[in-house]
């Protein structure tokens, strides 16, 4: 089973282990939502939750779990990334060639 990036956000945010729960906390997403595209993207996703064809039930928990880290890795990259677009000593001068040495790291 593929998943998007807004499916694994939605996971994310609204998914617990337990695949039947996680799709009536869908569900309750979709009804309270109001955007149209937002709530076509739940609905879709859901109903992905309940292919029978996939069986689901037997492996829902591992990707769950696997989602789960790969997204809090994402977020954690983009805090890093943040954090050196932030950083006033950070730049393409950092790394400048000397006339001695090949490459002087200037950190």
């Amino acid at each position: 089973m593929k998943l998007t990036f807004e499916e694994k956000k939605l996971l994310y945010t609204y998914g617990c282990a337990d695949l039947e729960l996680t799709r009536k906390r869908l569900y309750e997403v979709a009804g309270l939502t109001v955007d149209p595209d937002l709530n076509r993207l739940v609905f879709n996703f859901v109903r992905k939750l309940e292919d029978e064809s996939l069986h689901l039930e037997r492996w829902y928990d591992q990707m769950y779990y696997f989602v789960r880290a790969e997204m809090e890795c994402y977020a954690g990259m983009q805090k890093l990334a943040q954090d050196i677009e932030n950083n006033e000593d950070w730049g393409p001068e950092m790394f400048k060639e000397g006339e001695d040495d090949e490459h002087t790291d200037a950190v």
